[in-house]
């Protein structure tokens, strides 16, 4: 690579950005070059960084021709040394610049390739779960979800994050055919032959989506191995032992469907893995349990795990899905999981494969577990199915919240709350002395400064009876959730996060903003 210079001469050209670590191999009339004025000009003309420009005999006067040298010379780039050839040889200059750059994609595309995998270790070394390269006009932004919390990490020229998304794109083994720049589209990396992941990542979910002013924004969500020892244990994620009690129950009856709702990020996914491996384990494996993901996000040893493929827009992707479901309903399964009940279509059939003997476990996008049924219902499922408690089994939600760092976190001093705080505070009846915060500057138990030591889980599950569905045949939310806490000894997950937080586990700001302000529930 050399930095342009005219007719051999050293000139500076520190005032043409474009013109700088030019490779002098390739003619600055390639497409893309400095001086790319269109496939017509290519076909009979050539010029090179060292003032070289080839012309084709035929085309001395061609206007184009004439206006390039013009621009040349006005430019400060000196005389152009001008040769006359056939056209044949102007030809030539393009076929051996092809490729060159051909050489030297593949070289640039091994090295962002290397660069996305290193990225991608750093970040498994801090088990980010989620990264966002968001390219704007002038730069490029990398920021990490880390324990549910965003943080900057670096900033690139915007033409390194465009490169880092297309290579990244490139890498995916699930994906449309081409890479799009302006258009939204998914992707998965998976550990393979050819591609090995850092230590500890099993795959990477991809979210491409498009910015204004020619903008990209790519989400990278890391998918972890679980260790062998707690693959089946729903216990571990942090779930009370009543809820424990609840999904053992949940997972010995032979058919209905359970419903995991929650945020994106907060957890869904694992606990459906972790129930599934647990099925698996208490039948020994001599069960046939079938899958269906769009993308498969965790492997589940003894499963049938169905990937929905050969979808590119939001519509055949839908359809896709629904088609994975009917497929796995055919093939004679014993229990079934649907990785979301998206659309009216995959609701519909959920509740079949309920109806005709199937456990399902799945998930849903619902702020709580009381909503789930009233949220089944804009997706139009009939009121019989949702008041049928053979049907509707478990109703289940969670949170993760992040956790003090027990050795560096600080008491909280009455005058460093907000009155409104101190006064929800006040009506649960958390002492001020129980009280804890961060401390931002961490210490070593916690390392970079945190003041966190990962995160943990509050959930609520329901198990409904005749009772409650009736409240939700009559579309009564408040009488439903009043049944729920007063007749089967509902506690919600706000009730949960007073715990943690009168546990000195829980920055009470931290607590509210996972699941809202805190207040007594009505339980009539």
């Amino acid at each position: 690579m050399v930095e342009l210079t005219a007719t051999g001469k050293a000139k500076d050209r520190a005032t043409s950005g474009k013109l700088k670590e030019w490779d002098d191999r390739l003619p600055l009339t390639v497409q893309g070059g400095p001086f790319d004025r269109g496939e017509e000009l290519r076909q009979i003309a050539a010029y090179f960084t060292d003032g070289k420009f080839f012309v084709s005999k035929s085309h001395v006067n061609n206007p184009k021709v004439l206006s390039l040298l013009a621009e040349i010379r006005m430019g400060g780039f000196g005389e152009p040394d001008m040769e006359v050839v056939d056209i044949t040889r102007v030809q030539l200059c393009y076929t051996d610049a092809s490729g060159i750059m051909d050489t030297r994609g593949r070289q640039d595309e091994a090295r962002m390739r290397r660069e996305v995998l290193s990225l991608i270790g750093d970040m498994a070394k801090r088990r980010v779960s989620d990264v966002h390269v968001v390219v704007y006009e002038s730069s490029c932004l990398v920021r990490a979800r880390i324990d549910g919390s965003m943080t900057q990490i670096a900033e690139w020229p915007p033409e390194y994050g465009h490169s880092f998304c297309a290579a990244a794109f490139a890498m995916a083994d699930a994906s449309d055919v081409n890479y799009q720049p302006y258009e939204y589209q998914g992707a998965r990396i998976s550990n393979r032959k050819d591609l090995q992941l850092p230590e500890g990542v099993i795959s990477m979910r991809l979210q491409f989506n498009p910015t204004v002013y020619n903008g990209r924004a790519m989400i990278m969500r890391l998918l972890y191995s679980t260790d062998d020892k707690t693959a089946g244990d729903v216990g571990a994620l942090g779930f009370t032992p009543e809820h424990l009690e609840d999904f053992e129950y949940l997972r010995s009856k032979p058919f209905g469907i359970n419903i995991v709702a929650g945020p994106t990020g907060h957890g869904k996914s694992t606990t459906l893995q972790r129930n599934i491996i647990s099925i698996l384990q208490e039948h020994s494996y001599n069960i046939a349990i079938y899958t269906v993901e769009d993308p498969p996000e965790y492997p589940i040893p003894g499963a049938v795990q169905m990937p929905v493929v050969n979808a590119s827009t939001a519509e055949q992707r839908s359809a896709a899905f629904t088609k994975a479901i009917a497929a796995s309903l055919r093939s004679n399964p014993d229990r079934l999981m649907i990785g979301e009940i998206r659309d009216p279509a995959s609701a519909q059939l959920a509740f079949e494969a309920a109806m005709t003997g199937h456990q399902v476990w799945t998930t849903l996008h619902s702020n709580d577990a009381i909503t789930i049924p009233f949220r089944l219902r804009d997706l139009k499922v009939e009121s019989y199915k949702l008041g049928d408690p053979s049907l509707m089994t478990g109703l289940i939600s969670q949170r993760l919240v992040r956790v003090l760092c027990p050795s560096c976190s600080t008491p909280i001093k009455e005058n460093e709350l907000n009155l409104n705080l101190m006064s929800r505070l006040e009506s649960v009846q958390i002492p001020i002395e129980r009280l804890r915060r961060r401390n931002p500057h961490g210490c070593e138990s916690c390392g970079r400064g945190a003041g966190y030591v990962g995160r943990s889980l509050v959930g609520e599950i329901i198990l409904p009876d005749d009772d409650f569905m009736n409240f939700v045949k009559k579309d009564d939310k408040r009488s439903a959730e009043r049944y729920w806490l007063t007749h089967l000894n509902g506690r919600t997950m706000n009730e949960q996060m007073v715990d943690r937080v009168m546990a000195g586990q829980v920055d009470p700001v931290d607590a509210e903003r996972i699941v809202g302000p805190f207040a007594v529930p009505d339980r009539g």
